[in-house]
């Protein structure tokens, strides 16, 4: 009978292999792209591919503070074809939800609950065969997005909110259903308000 492989006493880790890194794909990204992809590849186990989020909140641990440079990093992790979404953020099953995403190098194992459904490896990183293709594709998705009405120079949803809204959305927001979040908080808050009665005795 085969010995077990012990456990690495250095814990977990994140594996990121060779034709990936050093894939046209990856040379493309910015600096920043690539710690997201890091941060995010950080939550992958075993058999939750496709249900990666990447929440604003969760992503401040790893430096990236601001949902500008969280909407380009994804948009641009997308467009070369690193990742890939598998349920879009919004309203749905009655309640908010946050995108979710899955690693294209790797096979997603159906998520019912979360309307995700298994899938094996597309690895569509490796369409590109030239750099140039690959900055190109990057430019024009950050142009496409700055167009979208509604957004600022950045592609972000122009917003108006308080810094208590900012904390209580921090854990949950990413950068695509930012503006239906901050919608939800505001009726919230409206619904707590409690009208005082009238005083009767009041001249």
């Amino acid at each position: 009978m085969a010995q077990k492989k012990p456990p690495d006493p250095r814990g977990g880790h994140v594996r990121l292999y060779w034709n990936l890194i050093d894939s046209l794909a990856w040379r493309a990204l910015s600096y920043s792209s690539q710690s997201v992809y890091i941060a995010m590849r950080r939550r992958l186990q075993s058999t939750n591919n496709g249900n990666i989020s990447a929440a604003l909140g969760d992503m401040k641990h790893f430096g990236i503070t601001t949902s500008a440079t969280l909407a380009k990093a994804l948009r641009e992790l997308q467009t070369v074809g690193l990742i890939a979404v598998t349920r879009q953020g919004g309203i749905a099953y009655g309640r908010q939800v946050c995108s979710l995403y899955r690693f294209t190098d790797e096979a997603v194992f159906e998520h019912a609950k979360l309307g995700v459904k298994a899938c094996q490896a597309t690895d569509d990183w490796k369409r590109f065969e030239k750099l140039s293709e690959v900055k190109a594709a990057i430019k024009q998705a950050h142009a496409d997005a700055k167009r979208q009405p509604g957004k600022n120079a950045s592609g972000v949803q122009k917003l108006k909110r308080t810094d208590s809204d900012s904390e209580a959305l921090s854990r949950f927001n990413d950068s695509d259903s930012e503006a239906v979040a901050v919608s939800l908080v505001q009726k919230l808050k409206q619904a707590s308000k409690v009208k005082k009665p009238a005083n009767p005795h009041a001249v």
